[in-house]
Formats: C-alpha cells, structure tokens, sequence
C-alpha cells in the first residue's frame, strides 16, 4: 500500500507515529466520520486515526519542504521579513494541498475500484451462470470465478473462497464481501445470491435475472451518455472552433480599418486558451462516461 506524499513507507509511518499523532488528530478526525468506511471500501489496512495522522505528517513534511527551499532560494535576493512571509504562506499552501488530497485519496481507489468492479460483473456472473447451469455446485462456480481473470470481481471472489475455508458458511462470505464493496450493482447483486443460497431457490435463474438487469442498465447508462454528448458537442463546436475562427477573422478585418494592433501574443493567448479548454473539455466528457464503457 501507498500513500502519494507520504516521505516514508506506510509501515514504517504508522510505527513511528503510534499514539504520538493522536491527540493532535483527535480534534480533524471529527470533521471525517466516513473516513473509516471509505478505507475499509478502498481496502486499505489502516485505522481512520492511523491514516490522519499519517496526512498530518505528509503535509507537514512538504510545510517544512517547501517553507525552508523557498527561503534559501528567496533570502538571497529579497528582504529577510518579506522571504519569510512568503516562505510561510507557500508552505502553508502546500500544507492544505497535500492534506486534502491525501484525504480525498481513498476516494480515488474506491471510484477506481467501482470502475474495475461494474466493468467486469456481467463477464463474471455469466461465467457463474454457465457454470452453475451446467450442475456445478455454487461453491465451485465461485472459485473458477475468483480464478478468472475478471479484475476486482475476482479479487473480492478470492477473498469470499479464504473465509469460507475458514469455516465460514457461502452466504455470510458474500454478505461480508458484499457490505464492504462500494459498488451498488456488486452489492445487489451478491445479496440476491446469497438469499437464493439461504432460501434454496434456484441461482441460475436468480442469476439470468441479475445479468439481465444489469445489461438493461447499462443500456440506459448508455443512452443517457450519448444524449449528453450531444449538447456538450455543440458546446464544443462553439467555443472550439466556430468562435476562434471568427473572432480571428473579425479581428482582422478590423484592425485593417482601425489603428487597432493585432500582435502575436494575442494568437499565443488563443492558442493556450483553446489547449486548455479542450483538455477541460476532455476531463469533463471522461468524467461523465459510464463505469461500463
């Protein structure tokens, strides 16, 4: 496991920390009562004060990082009072930079997670179904699953097949994969057949109804994607193409009559300002595109 920022492995940070961060950290971690979930969603072998305070540390890491190169740096070539200010403001920046987006990090892997998740559940509960329709016991169908290759499916398939060799029975195993799996149609899914288990009824046909479920919304999502496309890509046209050309032109044309100057930093301008639109732009349509896709 890692962790963007921290200066130390994660083992050896939450040795060194132990209970000395605690009662700095006590008062933030009020501030996050989900935090616990969200580790546990992203799998991550930490306590919620463990992580914090390993998040206090990193960006109090990069504080002092940046606080002391930006005054060697600045001390030389400005006033002594007017290095430090700005050394201490810097630092401060790089302070609450690091902080929130070492907190906000297990909701990266988890919307990762999900993505890997909804990918691959239809290939994997399809692979269950034939397994389980051609007289397969369930247990057996989820151990060829979890030998698949159907990503986090897989994995959390895995994990299901290590407690039940326990002694755990098959449907407490998918109820606790299922309550800490951060993906609805996961979770949905593995309670549907773990209540066929429990119920005996028949888990080809549970199992028919849930890929057909899950196929018709991915439909949708599909449909609602590319009823979206089509707004964005006329705002694209718009901004992107339609406007530059002619507002160039019209600059042009006007600086022909007028003493107006038309000077090359002013094509740099609307140059970088399309690249950046157009990566915004990519970022955003990325953003909307289904887990499925």
């Amino acid at each position: 496991m890692r962790i963007p920022f921290c200066p130390i492995p994660v083992k050896t940070a939450k040795k060194l920390l132990g209970s000395t961060f605690y009662g700095i950290v006590e008062p933030i971690l009020k501030l996050f009562p989900n935090l616990d979930m969200e580790l546990e969603q992203a799998d991550f072998d930490l306590s919620d004060r463990d992580y914090i305070s390993i998040t206090v540390f990193s960006g109090l890491f990069m504080f002092l990082l940046t606080y002391f190169s930006f005054f060697l740096i600045t001390s030389r070539v400005i006033e002594m009072q007017k290095s430090l200010s700005m050394s201490f403001f810097l630092g401060m920046v790089f302070f609450l930079v690091t902080f929130f987006y070492i907190k906000s990090y297990p909701k990266l892997i988890i919307k990762k997670r999900m993505l890997d998740l909804e990918r691959n559940m239809p290939y994997a509960l399809r692979h269950m179904y034939v397994q389980v329709t051609s007289g397969v016991p369930v247990f057996d169908a989820i151990v060829s699953v979890s030998d698949g290759n159907y990503g986090a499916v897989s994995t959390e398939f895995r994990r299901a097949i290590k407690a039940i060799n326990t002694g755990i029975s098959v449907e407490k195993a998918l109820d606790n994969i299922a309550l800490r799996n951060p993906s609805q149609y996961f979770r949905r899914s593995i309670w549907q057949v773990a209540n066929g288990i429990k119920t005996g009824s028949d888990i080809g046909g549970i199992l028919r109804n849930i890929i057909d479920y899950i196929s018709s919304e991915q439909k949708i999502a599909i449909r609602r994607y590319g009823s979206q496309l089509n707004p964005m890509t006329l705002v694209y046209m718009m901004i992107a193409v339609i406007i530059p050309s002619l507002g160039i032109t019209f600059l042009m044309v006007l600086s022909s009559f007028s003493n107006i100057p038309i000077s090359e930093t002013m094509f740099w301008g609307i140059l970088i300002f399309l690249a950046f639109f157009q990566f915004m732009f990519l970022g955003i349509i990325k953003s909307k595109r289904p887990n499925i896709i």
